[in-house]
């Protein structure tokens, strides 16, 4: 590819600003179009963990785990997404502070997984240790009740124990403006703009529209717009579907002393900082895609606030004094079908020089490194 074409990139989110930084670490010049600023959206308030691939393989096994897949469908097939985010978020952190000039926070940290004694029995200590360790990960193990009692000094009733596994933390909005400013001193040019159609010859994409009427003329269009990818690509007639959920978070202040180590129980996730503040997610409740929304409407649920708190509270009532910082969330991008949590990447069909990424179902932190990569 020449290192002269004008590749347009559509979003300035995670997925948009990966892509551009490793144009850029090619020799390869690019130009991000992004309608309101740097990780504005989903991007900017996710909660910034990056999963320990393995669990996915377990997940997709699990009834009811919100991961479990059909029969013929695996994360196996696109699992090197997922490893490369984890592989090198270490040495992309350092990166990003050299070319971008941004610390990002990242953490190497630990994630249980608790289990009750109600469970059934595929969620036994056994049962849950024995799938981790088919899967080749070694690095699990398991914690009693006591030792989650002396980490953070209550827990749900009912609890036995959780199976621990490592995971690291972003700051994700530090992280996505870090990757865009390692691209810029990359040499890529990112300018705001609202993209409202394109120009084409043939099967080939010549511009990208903007709402001022300004025309960029474009060798190559990369569309990485999240929830507004369906609306962009039919455009071009070739529309992708999606699911939008609206998924969100509470980052609190956290009780004093309390370590980097997150916890998960049923629907609930409770992620600790390094800065020493709390991320409490899992509103949720039955099948999220019942309550599909358009992608004008992302407005937050004092209801689901609400209920991310009392659950919260309910597995770690540590968190019952913890003082509210930020309720934020946005909508995500799912794909339709047996399997959402897979993403779309790659040409579009019947254009030449068209390309797309999106649909990353809340997972675009940790696929993000790939995503860029690929």
């Amino acid at each position: 590819m020449s290192r002269n074409q004008d590749i347009v990139i559509i979003g300035a989110g995670v997925i948009g600003c990966s892509i551009a930084y490793h144009l850029g670490r090619k020799g390869i010049r690019s130009q991000i179009i992004e309608r309101e600023a740097i990780g504005a959206r989903a991007s900017g308030k996710a909660w910034g963990v990056i999963t320990y691939p393995p669990v996915l393989l377990v997940a997709e096994k699990t009834p009811d785990s919100g991961w479990a897949l059909p029969e013929g469908e695996t994360y196996a097939d696109w699992l090197d997404l997922f490893w490369s985010g984890y592989r090198r978020m270490a040495d992309l952190a350092v990166d990003i502070k050299e070319k971008g000039g941004i610390d990002i926070d990242y953490a190497e940290t630990r994630s249980t997984f608790l289990l009750s004694s109600d469970q059934p029995e595929y969620a036994t200590e056994e049962a849950v240790l024995s799938a981790f360790r088919a899967m080749g990960a070694y690095e699990c193990k398991w914690l009693g009740a006591d030792e989650l009692r002396a980490t953070f000094g209550r827990i749900a009733p009912g609890v036995i124990g959780g199976v621990s596994r490592p995971e690291f933390q972003v700051e994700p909005y530090k992280y996505t403006l870090g990757l865009a400013q390692a691209a810029e001193h990359l040499g890529a040019v990112i300018r705001q703009g609202e993209v409202v159609g394109f120009g084409v010859e043939g099967a080939r994409i010549t511009s990208v529209k903007l709402a001022s009427g300004a025309e960029i003329d474009a060798d190559v269009v990369v569309i990485a717009t999240g929830p507004w990818t369906t609306r962009a690509t039919s455009w071009l007639g070739k529309e992708i579907p999606a699911y939008l959920l609206m998924e969100e978070c509470l980052r609190v202040k956290g009780p004093e002393g309390w370590p980097v180590h997150s916890v998960a129980h049923g629907h609930t996730t409770v992620v600790p900082l390094i800065t020493g503040d709390v991320i409490l997610a899992g509103g949720g409740d039955g099948d999220p895609f019942l309550d599909k929304r358009d992608d004008s409407y992302d407005t937050l649920s004092e209801d689901v606030k609400a209920r991310i708190l009392r659950r919260a509270v309910e597995v770690l009532p540590g968190l019952e004094d913890a003082k509210l910082i930020e309720h934020r969330g946005d909508l995500l991008a799912y794909t339709p079908g047996p399997n959402p949590h897979k993403p779309v990447m790659g040409r579009l069909p019947d254009w030449e020089n068209g390309y797309v990424a999106t649909n990353f179902g809340g997972m675009g932190i940790c696929l993000s490194p790939g995503a860029g990569q690929i």
